[in-house]
Formats: C-alpha cells, sequence, structure tokens
C-alpha cells in the first residue's frame, strides 16, 4: 500500500509537533521538578495521559495500531517535549528505540516479529522499557540458553523504565558466543527481579532499574545472532532524534536565561543590558542555530539509504549534543548562584545534557563507530 504523500506527512508531523507543544505546556510546566530525585510525583500518570494523546505511537506500524513514521518523524515531538522536560523526552525515545529493534529485525522476518509486535502494541505493552543509556558493547550480557524457548540469565544494568513496564526488549548472547540477539522479555514473569530505582545524572523522569535475570523466559526478536546488526540500525536511525533533544534543552535554556536576564535589576540596569550577559545569550543562540542546521541536515541525510548519510546523522549527534553541554553551563552561569538552584530548571538542563550523551552508547563510543566505518570504507 502506498504511503502518505510528502505533503501530508509533512501537515500530519506538524499536527504531532503542535500537540506535543501543548501537552509539554499544559502537562510538564512547572512540574518537571516533581519528576525528579526525590520523586515527590509518579510519573506514570502523565505517561497515560501521553498515551492517550498518542505520543507514542509516531513509530509503531498502522497495522498494529501506530501513525507509522519511522524514528526521525520522532524528532519534532522530542525536541518540543525537551525543552521543557528532557526527561519525559527520554521515555519517548526508549520506547521508540525499542520499537525500532523490533523495526530493524522485521525487514527481512516480518512473520516472526507478529507476536512481539502483538505484545508490544497491547495496553500494558506501552511503554517498553530498553537500556536507552547504553551500547551492549558496554556490559556483560545475559547468557542465553535453549533452543525455542529461550531462557536468559544474567544482570540488566540501568534498564530505563523497567520499574514500570511490563515488557522489555534487551540483549543477550549465548555463553562464549561473539554475537547477541535481541529479546523480548516479560518483567513479570519469574526469574525477573528488579531494584529500586536507581539515580542518575539527568533525565531523572525516565527512571532506571537494574534487572536480574535468573532463567527468565524470553521471546527471540528477529533471527538469532543479527543483534549487532539490529542496533547499528537503530542508533543511526535514533541519531536525529537523539539530537532534537539535545536542541530541546538548549532551547529551555535559552528562553530561562533570556527571561532571568530581562528581569534580574542589578547596578541600576536590568542585566540583559550588560555586555558581557549579552555575549554569552548571543553564544547560546548562535549555538542553538548551528544546531537547528545540522539536525535539519541530519534529517535529508537519514533518509537515504547511503554509509555517508547515516554517518552525517550520527556525527550531527555527536556535535549536537556537544553544544548542548556547552550551552546548558553558559546557561547556569547567567542565572549566577541562582543557576544552580533546583527552584530554576538550569542545573536541570546542565545534567539533562550531558545525560543525553549517553543516549543508545556514551559518546567516546559513538566517534569510535564513527571512525571505524571511515576506515572501512577506506579498505584500510
Amino acid at each position: 500500500m502506498k504511503g502518505p504523500s510528502l505533503a501530508v506527512q509533512n501537515e500530519e508531523l506538524k499536527a504531532f509537533n503542535d500537540l506535543a507543544r501543548n501537552f509539554a505546556k499544559k502537562e510538564l510546566l512547572g512540574h518537571t521538578e516533581e519528576y525528579d530525585y526525590p520523586y515527590s510525583r509518579e510519573v506514570s500518570g502523565v505517561i497515560a495521559r501521553a498515551v492517550e494523546a498518542g505520543l507514542f505511537g509516531i513509530n509503531m506500524p498502522v497495522d498494529w495500531g501506530g501513525v507509522g513514521f519511522d524514528a526521525i518523524a520522532l524528532s519534532g515531538t522530542v525536541e518540543e517535549i525537551g525543552a521543557v522536560d528532557a526527561g519525559m523526552a527520554a521515555i519517548l525515545f526508549t520506547h521508540a528505540a525499542a520499537l525500532e529493534i523490533i523495526a530493524a529485525a522485521a525487514e527481512n522476518d516480518a512473520e516472526s516479529c507478529r507476536t512481539v509486535y502483538g505484545l508490544a502494541a497491547l495496553p500494558e505493552g506501552v511503554p517498553l522499557a530498553f537500556q536507552s543509556y547504553a551500547s551492549p558493547d558496554e556490559s556483560d550480557l545475559p547468557v542465553v540458553t535453549g533452543e525455542g524457548k529461550h531462557l536468559l540469565t544474567g544482570r540488566l544494568p540501568l534498564l530505563a523504565l523497567g520499574g514500570m513496564a511490563r515488557y522489555a526488549v534487551a540483549a543477550g548472547a549465548r555463553e562464549n558466543g561473539s554475537v547477541f540477539s535481541w529479546y523480548l522479555i516479560d518483567l513479570k514473569s519469574e526469574g525477573v527481579t528488579p531494584s529500586a530505582p536507581l539515580i542518575t545524572l539527568g533525565m531523572q523522569a525516565c527512571r532506571t532499574v537494574d534487572v536480574l535475570l535468573n532463567n527468565a523466559p524470553a521471546l527471540l526478536i528477529g533471527a538469532e545472532g543479527d543483534g549487532g546488526d539490529y542496533f547499528r540500525k537503530t542508533q543511526l536511525r535514533m541519531s536525529v532524534p537523539a539530537a532534537a533533544i539535545s536542541l530541546g534543552i538548549m532551547r529551555g535554556c535559552f528562553k530561562e536565561a533570556l527571561d532571568y536576564a530581562g528581569q534580574r535589576w542589578q547596578g541600576g540596569r536590568n542585566i540583559v543590558d550588560w555586555s558581557g550577559v549579552r555575549m554569552k545569550l548571543s553564544e547560546i543562540a548562535i549555538g542553538i542555530d548551528v544546531a537547528a542546521s545540522c539536525l535539519s541536515g541530519a534529517c535529508s541525510a537519514a533518509d537515504t539509504a547511503s554509509s555517508n548519510g547515516s554517518r552525517s546523522a550520527l556525527a550531527a549527534a555527536i556535535h549536537i549534543s556537544d553544544l548542548a553541554c556547552t550551552a546548558t553551563s553558559e546557561g547556569v552561569q547567567l542565572l549566577g548562584g541562582n543557576g544552580y538552584m533546583k527552584d530554576y530548571g538550569q542545573e536541570k538542563r546542565m545534567r539533562d545534557a550531558r545525560q543525553a550523551r549517553s543516549l543508545l552508547g556514551m559518546s567516546g563510543l559513538k566517534k569510535m563507530s564513527y571512525i571505524d566505518e571511515i576506515i572501512k570504507e577506506a579498505n584500510l
């Protein structure tokens, strides 16, 4: 079946972005600190309302009740949400990344993924838990035993949403194996023991837990041993929405800094009239424009099937995350001592920007992956 025309798709994406902006304003603005440690408010309620609004179905196939767009289409939504609370944007990102693993597997074996999609499409299947702050290369994977009926034993560290989700998409490997696979795990089944919520540097609304698995039953996603290929595809596709979260953080940082500078009176005038303050504000604004341009280019590059296009998207994501770290550090300084207070949002954005660099692998690992692709193409 032929998909919607580009014009129709763009109109639908604009509607989703407007929806996300209004959702953030209504549900998150003024409440972001309540979803951070020490967690004075449960995040489940706002997630339920986001599900009702359709924000979790953007990259779910139409056949399973979703919108049917690709991961790139998620970018505008997470940017709007991230400008208010990057933690909620990370929740959307986590679910979408899990869906992308399934989508990558379904490209070559759609029939075997029908059961997986069927469970993910259930009301209790949203959101999916996923190790969105790590790459499978960063830790020892659970050991897989059994044929037909797969059992996992080991530890899943920093499983985002693992304390509330019904299902998790997680990697596992055969003992002494050199490759890994992806599995859908029912977190309510026997042999699954989650820890108490862990405290991350930032994006704390997207709560993580460590999960211990002891012969936990799991459903294989796609072909056994092809997990590395599925992850590389997911990492490249999700690079664009990861960059969009960082851009959203930058926009929120600039808005708060500008509002504060326009209201703060010192030395007989508003500090926004001080040349030093104006210079710092201009540097953040320039960074935002550069990041927005990079993100636009990344969206176009990621639409191509070439390796250069995929690599450009990953490069843009790395660069934008670095820009966000710089911008949020300046944003804290522009508020002086207040920048470090929880009464304002800048200290949270500074933490969130650094946590965003860990999405689907630490920044250093992404850079190593980037140069590996260049060396491979050069046949060195």
